[in-house]
């Protein structure tokens, strides 16, 4: 669930509008830390969040505002700049542990609102590395552990075949089974091979659940192998007819000859299976990804009730 701040008007994940247990904020936690007052804003999404959850909700009464005619100040940004600021928030919410260092999330705040006050000072990118480096965070604090150097990224490829160990597919990214943010653990032993969609996927999950989650969906992982596979062939069947009508264009004098109206054709068949394929294939993703969401949500649930 997302919703609007009513000072800096960004669309934040609802986490960034908690304030102690079941409780939702007018403004965000970063404007916040402005010294900004809650009770200064009314949010008609959080205050009816809020009631539907029977929840308390944090801000100026909507009856109270409109008896004062409060006008709310709010921050002047451009939809651009907005657009640019929400997804800097939301690169680094997605950091493994980050929101559990409460010293480098102040840090990041002040940063961005240094950043809001004065938007033309730096251009963001949309490179999170580089865009934190250009607004003066220390980089180093949340990507220096994850320094493996190159033979030792080489040497579990090779030990695991290309193979993910979770799922099956082809893999090449090197995935700290317990995250390294928050184990200092570069260890071979706690470093395995995984493909690009589960080491996402998995982020800071522990390895054992995510372990027993993937293994709860067998039939959805051999189904998402067997969609890898015949998009590869697929694929590469694609590309040898590519290359013959290429070779076969420099032949032939007529466009319309009788050769390349067949290697078209093929081609074209090609790229329908292909679409229907990629289609379905997305479709798996999704779902297994929801499956080990909703798992991952229930799971910290039970871990805060303990």
């Amino acid at each position: 669930m997302r919703l609007r701040c009513q000072y800096c008007r960004l669309n934040l994940t609802e986490e960034h509008f908690y304030l102690g247990q079941q409780q939702l904020t007018s403004i965000c936690d970063i404007c916040q830390s402005r010294g900004l007052l809650i009770g200064d804003f009314v949010n008609q999404q959080s205050l009816v969040l809020a009631t539907a959850r029977q929840w308390v909700y944090l801000g100026l009464p909507e009856n109270i505002a409109r008896k004062t005619s409060t006008q709310q100040v709010k921050l002047s940004l451009t939809k651009q700049e907005r657009k640019a600021c929400n997804s800097l928030i939301d690169s680094f919410d997605v950091l493994p542990g980050s929101w559990r260092k409460q010293a480098l999330r102040q840090q990041f705040y002040q940063h961005v609102i240094a950043w809001q006050n004065r938007p033309e000072a730096v251009n963001l990118t949309g490179n999170f590395p580089i865009d934190l480096e250009n607004l003066g965070c220390d980089t180093t604090t949340i990507f220096d552990k994850n320094n493996l150097d190159y033979t030792t990224r080489v040497y579990i490829r090779e030990k695991y075949h290309y193979q993910c160990q979770y799922c099956g597919r082809y893999g090449d990214s090197v995935d700290h089974k317990d995250p390294v943010t928050l184990s200092d653990d570069n260890s071979l032993a706690n470093l395995i091979l995984s493909c690009r969609e589960c080491n996402k996927l998995k982020g800071s999950m522990p390895y054992q659940q995510f372990v027993e989650w993937n293994q709860e969906v067998p039939a959805t992982l051999a189904k998402l192998r067997q969609y890898q596979q015949t998009i590869e062939r697929l694929t590469r069947q694609q590309k040898k007819l590519q290359t013959q009508l290429a070779v076969a264009r420099h032949l032939t004098v007529s466009v319309q000859d009788r050769k390349l109206v067949g290697l078209r054709r093929k081609i074209k068949v090609l790229q329908g299976l292909l679409d229907g394929e990629n289609s379905d294939y997305q479709k798996l993703i999704r779902v297994r990804h929801d499956y080990i969401i909703s798992h991952y949500a229930t799971w910290k649930l039970e871990q805060e009730d303990n």
